[in-house]
């Protein structure tokens, strides 16, 4: 009976193609099947950094609910960080887009007027932190002539 012996070079591809999938492994797992899915997961681990970049990724890259609600999440990552005046422009930006997801949109709005409160409580003299248009409260001449009115009677 013949004795079957494993060439040398067949051991070697066979170990070269061992090492070639073990090194590349790593990079096919590395890519994310459900970007939303880490970017909410980055979001709610306070990892707001890095979910801000996922869902800047989000807003560039897709179409649809995912697409349109990505601004409002890097609006509440910048928020978050603690970079109010950025955080106030993302979500006058995401407002500006009429976002059909109503709800989203009324969180956008109460988050705005906070964060221009917090940006007004510390001084800061932005032109954005005015009062937003017709998402806020009243203008300074509709208060103005309401305030005169109330003193006339």
């Amino acid at each position: 009976m013949r004795r079957l012996v494993p060439r040398a070079g067949a051991v070697a591809a066979l170990l070269a193609a061992a090492l070639l999938l073990a090194v590349a492994a790593p990079a096919f797992a590395q890519a994310d099947p459900d970007p939303l899915r880490s970017a909410k997961a980055l979001f709610f681990d306070r990892k707001y950094a890095e979910a801000r970049q996922a869902w800047q990724a989000i807003a560039s890259g897709a179409r649809g609910p995912d697409s349109e609600a990505a601004p409002y999440w890097i609006a509440r990552c910048s928020e978050n960080l603690g970079d109010f005046e950025r955080a106030l422009g993302e979500y006058g930006s995401y407002l500006d887009g009429r976002p059909g997801d109503r709800a989203l949109a009324e969180e956008a709005r109460t988050s705005r007027v906070g964060v221009a409160a917090r940006l007004y409580k510390a001084g800061t003299s932005s032109s954005r932190v005015s009062a937003p248009t017709s998402d806020g409260p009243p203008s300074p001449s509709s208060s103005t002539s309401w305030t005169r009115r109330r003193t006339r009677t």
